[in-house]
């Protein structure tokens, strides 16, 4: 027969500031979302493999930041949250909401062909005379690939030289090839049926919105997110000593994601400080433009997309939109819960098979509990 020994309540605050002592953090446990931000994270960034960890935090109209583990491995620099991180595919939901922009604006329908936007001759893409549409890039369900050109030969490689593979390649890799690559692409379902996720997709709704407003992509993320926000270190990569290093779960660092081709499918780099700045702008229940982000427009399907959103809508009616991103050497997760005045961006400067997975249960578990308190 096992016994087990119950601690008392009191000593429960003592073994939280006993974990600070071996985890590197600046959570001065003095709240009971600073105790659940450290309950939730204390297990994931005892790993080995972790480097730093920054979290953001919305909630009922106020900001709170936590940071965890090192900016850079075999240094004692804790992050902050002014600290740049890639954050890949949430980079999406940016072009969501220029989309949204659009739709309000005139500028396109959800049902146009893409073709119309598209300069040169596709009949490759469409299906059984079924044509993509721009409803379906936004609900990654065209068909089109995870990559162009066809990348399958190259994730076979060793992991560690994937990135090495993949950045060396895409250095040199225009514009113009791109579309001469499309031209090879083969649609195997009706668009708009099947769920297939595709960076091309993304790619292809940010030339559209480049090419309907005149503007870069780059121009038309200040115009109309980050400088009425004032998100002033959420740009396009670059080769920015500021930006963090990022490393796979060995240790290594990885090559940073610095094309600016492939800027509306995950090129974005930001801090902790901006996407809760972004979380505030999504929570606007006034702004057409972020709610229409929100929605496909289709309510026969469920309505399980936004416009590159994932949304969920619980049993309770409590709707979460979403997005995790993951490059080599960095993982992320933003989650907003709306109707719960709340939400949360997690960002690492490490990446590995596992780790947007634990960072969406990290940030999905502090939502929940910090709503019971």
């Amino acid at each position: 027969m096992k016994i087990k020994f119950l601690l008392p309540l009191f000593f429960v605050p003592f073994l939280l500031k006993a974990q600070l002592k071996s985890l590197p953090t600046d959570n001065r446990l003095a709240t009971e979302l600073d105790k659940i931000v450290q309950k939730e994270t204390s297990d994931y960034m005892k790993d080995p493999s972790r480097a730093g960890l920054s979290v953001g935090i919305f909630k009922d109209g106020k900001s709170y930041f936590y940071n965890y583990g090192t900016a850079e491995i075999g240094k004692s620099t804790l992050p902050t949250s002014k600290s740049v991180y890639e954050i890949a595919s949430i980079t999406k939901t940016f072009t969501g909401t220029l989309l949204a922009h659009a739709l309000l604006d005139g500028k396109i329908k959800l049902d146009d062909d893409i073709r119309k936007y598209i300069d040169g001759n596709y009949p490759n893409l469409e299906f059984e005379k079924h044509p993509i549409k721009i409803a379906d890039l936004a609900s990654n369900s065209s068909g089109l690939p995870q990559f162009l050109p066809d990348q399958s030969e190259t994730f076979k490689k060793p992991m560690d030289s994937i990135a090495i593979a993949l950045s060396d390649f895409y250095k040199n890799y225009s514009r113009k090839k791109f579309y001469e690559d499309l031209h090879q692409v083969k649609i195997d379902f009706i668009p708009g049926t099947k769920f297939k996720y595709s960076n091309v997709g993304t790619q292809i709704a940010g030339d559209i919105l480049e090419k309907v407003y005149h503007k870069s992509y780059a121009d038309l993320l200040a115009e109309y997110i980050t400088k009425p926000m004032q998100m002033n270190k959420t740009i396009i990569g670059t080769d920015s000593a500021k930006l963090l290093t990022g490393y796979n779960e060995k240790g290594k660092p990885m090559p940073r994601n610095i094309t600016t081709l492939f800027a509306p499918a995950g090129g974005i780099q930001s801090t902790t400080e901006d996407m809760v700045k972004y979380i505030q702008y999504h929570m606007d229940k006034n702004n057409k433009y972020v709610q229409r982000s929100h929605s496909s427009g289709e309510k026969n399907k469920g309505d399980k997309s936004g416009l590159f959103w994932k949304t969920h809508t619980s049993d309770d009616g409590n709707q979460a939109i979403w997005h995790t991103g993951g490059t080599f050497g960095f993982s992320s997760v933003l989650m907003i819960y709306p109707s719960k005045n709340m939400g949360v961006i997690l960002l690492s400067n490490e990446s590995d098979a596992e780790s947007q997975g634990k960072l969406y249960g990290i940030a999905d578990r502090i939502i929940i509990n910090s709503s019971k308190k």
